[in-house]
This record gives C-alpha cells, sequence and structure tokens, in this order.
C-alpha cells in the first residue's frame, strides 16, 4: 500500500510540475503585465484568436496589472502528455524503490529513449509558437508537422508506460519466486 501511495504521488507530482513547466515553455499559458487601470476584480473572458500561431479557443484572466492568456487546444495537449509524463514517472518511481529500475533498464535501452524523445518532440507544437521549433523549421513545415510530432511524443509515452508496466510486472512475479 505504501508503495502504492508513493507512485501515486511520483506520477500526480509529476504530472502537475510538467504540465506547469509545459504551459510556460510553449506559450500555451502567457502571463502579461499591463498597466494598472484601476480593474476592481478578476474578470474571465473566454473569446477565440486568429494568427498565424495559433487559431482557435482562448480564456483571459485580466486583473488590475495583469493578463494572463491560456489557448485551450495547447493546454489540453500539454494535459494528455503531462499525464503520459507522469504515468512514466510513476511507474520508475515504483522500480526504483522495489530495486528493480537497474534490471529495468539493462532489460530495455527503449524505455528512456522513447521517454526523452517524447519530451523533446512535445514541445514542436506550433499553436503554442515555441520560437526555436520556429527558427529551425520556420512557420509553414511546423504548421504540417506539429500535429504528428504531438502524436508521436504521446504514442512514444504510452509505448514507454507499456514497457515499464510491462518489466515491473515480469521483475515482481520473477522477485515473487
Amino acid at each position: 500500500m505504501a508503495s502504492d501511495n508513493g507512485r501515486w504521488a511520483a506520477t500526480f507530482t509529476s504530472a502537475i510540475s510538467y504540465l506547469i513547466f509545459y504551459l510556460f515553455f510553449t506559450g500555451a499559458l502567457q502571463y502579461l503585465e499591463i498597466p494598472r487601470i484601476g480593474i476592481q476584480s478578476t474578470r474571465f473572458i473566454l473569446t477565440s484568436v486568429e494568427s498565424a500561431l495559433y487559431t482557435g479557443p482562448l480564456i483571459q484572466v485580466m486583473g488590475d496589472g495583469f493578463l494572463l492568456n491560456l489557448r485551450i487546444y495547447p493546454a489540453l495537449l500539454g494535459a494528455v502528455i503531462s499525464a503520459l509524463v507522469g504515468l512514466n514517472a510513476g511507474l520508475i518511481w515504483t522500480l526504483f524503490r522495489r530495486g528493480l529500475l537497474r534490471a529495468c533498464l539493462l532489460g530495455s535501452a527503449w524505455g528512456g529513449v522513447s521517454g526523452l524523445l517524447a519530451s523533446i518532440i512535445s514541445f514542436g507544437y506550433v499553436c503554442c509558437g515555441w520560437p526555436a521549433s520556429l527558427a529551425l523549421f520556420g512557420l509553414g513545415l511546423i504548421t504540417s508537422l506539429s500535429p504528428l510530432l504531438t502524436g508521436l511524443a504521446a504514442t512514444l509515452l504510452l509505448f514507454n508506460a507499456y514497457i515499464l508496466n510491462r518489466r515491473l510486472n515480469l521483475l515482481t512475479q520473477k522477485a515473487a519466486h
């Protein structure tokens, strides 16, 4: 039971941390300081935006001296990727706590590689406007590749979680005998 609590804590903590990092790093969540004009309360505005980098729904949170923009589609994709990152982290934590991580990494090098690749690829989603991907590939190419890269990232993370879970089950059964 304590192992399960540690696993869920690692999963949840990793997923939330990665989501926050993802949202700010990709630009899905932007914080802007604006001049103070005496806004009495915080306002939530659901709107739609059309630009070269993002077209879709946007939530704006406006208060006196700040504006938060949350691009909904990239935030949802970030939540999916973050959940998969958290799932992988929880499995790795469980393997580590049981002393089985070394055997897992020696038995399957693809586990760490797919997690790393998925993490890097997931930042290519253009609707967030990640400047490095735009500088490297240009707007046209990234716009056409972004859905594929994000799908690849999710697939790799899901495959990695499957491998880790399978390995955990096999090693746990082997240790029990």
